[in-house]
């Protein structure tokens, strides 16, 4: 289990050398921004014009979900660009063979660069949808009900009529 994170903490470190990491969440964090200043004019118009709160919850669950669909888009795009030379570019430049010594097993190294690539993408992910998700909190007031508070309020509706 040892050689496993070594190899996850040098992908890492590959990852931090090749700058694909600083580059993706320098796009990551333009997005967020942009996203936030598109938000802000939408929810100051939307409520400007004298919407109901009906209309704007609508209007502000549809900017979010756009903005996650794009988000989800990004995360796809990265996976691709984190992940397209681990492996076959070590095999094809002959580093494999100085990783994949005698105490160092092959589904270590597999395992290993799986889980580095693994935790940069869920980090990436995390701080693009936590962030689109923040802003939506803080700037239009808007937080995406979960399935069970939907649930929830449609059998207390049930209920009362």
């Amino acid at each position: 289990m040892r050689a496993v994170l070594t190899i996850a903490h040098l992908t890492l470190a590959e990852a931090r050398r090749r700058r694909i990491l600083a580059a993706a969440l320098l796009l990551g964090a333009a997005f967020v921004l942009l996203f936030a200043l598109g938000f802000h004019f939408i929810a100051r118009d939307i409520r400007a014009h004298g919407a109901s709160p009906g209309q704007q919850r609508f209007v502000m669950s549809f900017v979010v979900m756009a903005a996650l669909y794009a988000a989800n888009f990004l995360i796809v795009m990265t996976s691709v660009l984190v992940t397209v030379d681990t492996l076959a570019g070590e095999i094809g430049s002959g580093v494999i063979e100085t990783l994949c010594t005698k105490p160092v097993p092959r589904w270590a190294v597999a395992l290993g660069k799986w889980l580095g690539c693994w935790a940069i993408l869920a980090l990436y992910a995390t701080l693009l949808c936590g962030g689109v998700l923040l802003v939506a909190r803080l700037v239009g007031g808007y937080t995406p009900r979960t399935r069970r508070a939907a649930f929830r309020c449609s059998c207390w509706r049930a209920r009362c009529s």
